[in-house]
């Protein structure tokens, strides 16, 4: 997905959202001093475009029955990682996964309902199923702060 610049209107349409999801369109259009067609457009291509998404968001760390990890993993043939990356995030327990330079090629942000029993079963299970992993190191988020995030997937039946 190609980049897009962003003006001030959309950035300043971004941030007020940003501090209160529930904001109406009127008072967006009041606050911008735009009016409130011009919000709704503005928000739609946004949307549209995969750059703005309006969601509940939970704090994870506050949650005790959650287990966030973080995981570097090395992937056999550096040069095509985008197969294995959407079968990463394709994975319900993989919150988010990236291509990185270093010491790992893939960095994935993994959350299980349960606690190590159910991480372990991650890397030792459904990891290995996208093919060509040569190592992984698992990193348990202990403790963080302002981590809001959409809830993940794994957790619809939660």
């Amino acid at each position: 997905m190609p980049k897009l610049n962003l003006d001030n209107l959309d950035k300043d349409l971004v941030r007020l959202l940003k501090h209160d999801g529930r904001v109406t369109t009127a008072q967006i259009a009041n606050r911008l001093s735009v009016t409130t067609p011009t919000v709704r457009s503005r928000m739609k291509a946004l949307i549209g475009a995969g750059i703005l998404r309006v969601a509940g968001m939970v704090n994870l760390s506050a949650i005790q029955e959650l287990t966030t990890a973080l995981i570097g993993i090395n992937i056999e043939s550096r040069g095509q990682l985008s197969d294995q990356l959407e079968k990463l995030t394709a994975l319900k327990p993989v919150h988010w996964a990236v291509v990185v330079t270093g010491r790992f090629d893939v960095i994935a942000e993994v959350i299980v309902k349960g606690g190590m029993d159910d991480l372990y079963a991650f890397t030792s299970i459904d990891l290995p199923t996208i093919g060509r992993v040569t190592h992984c190191e698992t990193f348990v988020v202990m403790r963080s702060s302002r981590k809001w995030m959409f809830a993940p997937d794994s957790l619809d039946d939660w």
